[in-house]
């Protein structure tokens, strides 16, 4: 099960919200084993609240899919599957080219040093070896080319696929080489971005986003994605 938690002692949110702000960071941290079944009264005891708050948190992590409902199980979290790679991985590699399309024409001096100091963090937690922190800097990275496009739909579009891309991201922890290795390919993103080069900046996220289906669908098929075993 994943960390227990007193959500009585989380200011400012209801009872609602802050079951599903926790429950959603354990999913997230792939504290819940994929192919567990949620059970209601087994969580309200884990965080100590009525089955009302629960049902509420489940609902929502059911809507943004990062749990399913299944015939005669209940509340399941996700097996991850081929499909759900490529879909989550081809779907972001369409938005980020979409968005360097719109955007990078308007990118100026601002945005040139909010990207230098994302890379700056970047590169320091991936020389230190803090891959957790890295990868916060990673997703900072892609939330900011999505969000200077400033589209509201996009931006939904973009925390949906978000939500499974850290759960994906949170089996590759220990891989301190594919760390480095995505690291410096942001750097080859940020590098076209800097330059003005469109074509240039479209074919390095091409590649990096090749790279990283490869790297998972890979771990799935050797049994690596199983970060449990």
């Amino acid at each position: 099960m994943g960390k227990t938690g007193d959500v009585n002692s989380t200011a400012g949110m209801t009872k609602e919200m802050a079951v599903y702000h926790q429950l959603r960071e354990a999913i997230l941290r792939n504290e819940y084993e994929p192919g567990t079944v949620l059970v209601e009264r087994q969580l309200s005891e884990t965080y100590n609240v009525s089955r009302s708050p629960v049902r509420y948190a489940l609902r929502q992590l059911v809507r943004e899919e990062l749990l399913t409902e299944e015939p005669g199980k209940g509340i399941v979290v996700p097996v991850y599957t081929l499909e759900d790679i490529l879909g989550v991985y081809d779907l972001l590699e369409v938005l980020q080219v979409y968005a360097l399309q719109v955007s990078l024409k308007n990118y100026d001096a601002v945005s040139d040093r909010t990207l230098t100091q994302i890379m700056e963090e970047t590169e320091k937690e991936s020389q230190v070896g803090d891959l957790i922190e890295r990868m916060e800097w990673d997703v900072k990275f892609h939330s900011f080319i999505i969000h200077s496009v400033h589209n509201r739909w996009l931006d939904k579009m973009f925390e949906l696929l978000l939500n499974q891309k850290r759960r994906f991201d949170v089996t590759s922890f220990e891989d301190l080489e594919h760390g480095k290795e995505t690291t410096k390919q942001h750097h080859k993103i940020y590098e076209a971005i800097l330059a003005r080069d469109l074509d240039g900046a479209i074919a390095a996220e091409r590649e990096h986003s090749q790279y990283i289906k490869k790297y998972y669908i890979s771990k799935l098929v050797t049994g690596r994605y199983n970060i449990w075993q």
